[in-house]
């Protein structure tokens, strides 16, 4: 289990939890797993043989050595505190010193790990590796929860981590984690995220942003508006003809238009395919690239796309812009020919996104469909007219 895994299903397992203490987000629970349940947390990762994860009975020993080994995330039940579900877990190596400094001069085998250079129960470990991560749609709320309950015992010791998979790369990326050396920044590589009791992971969704930024989904003619006149940077700027910046495609797509401190920013247009969603016409107007309403257009455009049910986004980065995209988790694709097109060279990029614990599927809430995208929580008007008893006009 030496990488973190991402597993886009859900493969819960009804257990009884115990009465230890735990930490409570909305209907998420954590706590130290326990032996006996060590074998039902396997099966959820067994249930994806692509996997590559150590033997149980190595885990096992692990966990027997010691005990904050492993933790549980659970969902909780209505009837109560004292059961749960178990949808993941997190297992981690908490070394000792020779474990650590085996893990930063790459000597530490983290599938089969000698438990002589792990800490004993109760013993302060030296450094912290993530040795699996499990939780399916559910790390936005479960990793602070975790680090926070892991705190409690390991305050100040160091957190580190590697990915196994892109998006567990672009997860890392996004949620604050740092490779060690700039070799270190890919799959594979060795991550550091902070200390843990001084941790604050960054939330994938922009539940907090700054008071001055506002995203919404383009939905009448005078948000259109806005959208057409940020997006003139480009024809003045870049010396973009009119017709191939407004390219014919405008109206079949979506259109996020953020506002900071109550003017027209930046924009972003989204169009679909099978599969994947292309971001594309990302622009700030000049006065507003000092802040950060690039990012927050981009993340609260891929958590629409999350919601939605895509896992995978595909776009076209000029040369010089793709550092910004990389840094949000972007990976080029490496092709053999070159992408010109209105004076510029640009680049193929791809995200591979987490997947939503909620997304849209045609099994939700019928009147989700009828409701305004991207406001499919809030009801909407053809919900208020159910109001009237039916008449079946013809």
């Amino acid at each position: 289990m030496n990488d973190i895994h991402r597993i886009a299903e859900e493969h819960s397992v009804e257990i009884r939890a115990d009465v230890a203490p735990r930490l409570k987000d909305g209907d998420i629970v954590v706590r130290p797993l326990r032996l006996d349940e060590l074998e039902i947390a396997s099966a959820l990762t067994r249930a994806h043989p692509d996997l590559a994860v150590a033997d149980e009975h190595i885990a096992r020993g692990v966990l027997a050595h010691n005990p904050d080994s492993f933790w549980g995330v659970y969902r909780k039940e209505a009837d109560g505190e004292q059961s749960g579900v178990l949808a993941g877990y997190y297992g981690f190596l908490l070394l000792n010193e020779r474990g650590w400094d085996a893990l930063l001069d790459r000597t530490l085998d983290a599938k089969h790990p000698p438990l002589e250079l792990l800490a004993k129960a109760g013993e302060i470990p030296g450094g912290v590796y993530i040795w699996s991560m499990v939780v399916p749609g559910l790390s936005a709320v479960a990793t602070p929860m975790v680090t926070k309950a892991l705190g409690k015992t390991c305050a100040g010791r160091p957190l580190y981590a590697s990915a196994g998979t892109q998006g567990g790369l672009n997860l890392m990326r996004r949620q604050g984690f740092n490779p060690v050396t700039p070799e270190d920044d890919d799959i594979g590589g060795l991550f550091l995220f902070g200390k843990l009791g001084d941790l604050k992971v960054r939330p994938l969704r922009a539940q907090h942003m700054d008071a001055r930024y506002k995203i919404v989904v383009v939905s009448t003619p005078d948000e259109m508006e806005k959208v057409r006149a940020v997006r003139a940077v480009f024809i003045l700027e870049q010396n973009c003809p009119y017709d191939e910046e407004f390219d014919g495609n405008d109206f079949s797509g979506t259109h996020i238009l953020g506002y900071v401190d109550g003017e027209p920013a930046a924009t972003m247009r989204l169009r679909y395919f099978a599969g994947f969603v292309k971001m594309e016409r990302l622009a700030v107007l000049p006065r507003f690239r000092r802040t950060t309403i690039a990012r927050e257009i981009v993340e609260a455009s891929v958590n629409f796309c999350r919601r939605k049910g895509y896992t995978k986004v595909y776009g076209h980065a000029q040369k010089r812009l793709v550092n910004f995209w990389s840094r949000l988790g972007f990976k080029p694709i490496d092709k053999n020919y070159p992408l010109v097109f209105s004076d510029h060279e640009y680049v193929e990029m791809w995200g591979e996104l987490e997947p939503h614990t909620d997304p849209i599927t045609m099994y939700s809430d019928p009147h989700l469909f009828l409701r305004p995208e991207g406001r499919w929580d809030e009801p909407g008007v053809l919900e208020r007219s159910a109001e009237r008893p039916p008449s079946n006009p013809h």
